[in-house]
């Protein structure tokens, strides 16, 4: 594994606990705000219908991949489709969907690391090809490429989950 990938998997761990404690930053906007917040609610709600319809192959079609995440209590990266096919429940646990399902727009978060829930049990960002040169200061920046899940912090995070 990538030593930046269990750097930015541990510091996801690390910040989003304690970063995230209250409302968002996507319809309470201030300074911190991302400019495709509607697009991450948007993505959020997408993938709430997806998991609430237990519709595993658009979930695995909204995953960018290698797809941070644990497996037996151990770090990973989830190579592909199948992969995660292969490893679904145990990568989208009952906490994780419990999670998302329950999240509102008021719960969405974004940083420089991309989108969360308030508790980082799944981070989601816009997915620039690597080929493409990043210019953030292009008018279509924040909208042109499609938000993809990044790191699925399961069996990571304790979720406190309440049916709807």
């Amino acid at each position: 594994m990538n030593p930046w990938s269990v750097v930015l998997f541990s510091a996801t761990l690390l910040v989003a606990p304690s970063a995230l404690c209250g409302e968002g930053n996507c319809t309470k906007l201030d300074d911190s705000s991302r400019p495709d917040c509607p697009s991450a609610i948007a993505f959020l709600n997408k993938l709430q219908t997806v998991l609430r319809n237990d519709d595993r192959n658009t979930v695995a079609s909204l995953v960018r991949y290698p797809l941070l995440t644990s497996l037996h209590a151990k770090k990973v990266r989830i190579a592909d489709r199948a992969q995660l096919l292969t490893h679904y429940e145990e990568i989208f646990d009952a906490g994780i969907r419990c999670s998302v399902l329950n999240a509102t727009a008021k719960d969405l978060w974004g940083n420089w690391q991309g989108f969360t829930t308030g508790n980082g049990a799944v981070w989601f960002d816009g997915v620039i090809p690597a080929t493409e040169k990043v210019n953030t200061n292009a008018t279509d920046y924040w909208t042109k490429h499609p938000f993809k899940i990044v790191t699925v912090n399961n069996g990571s995070v304790t979720i406190p989950c309440k049916s709807k």
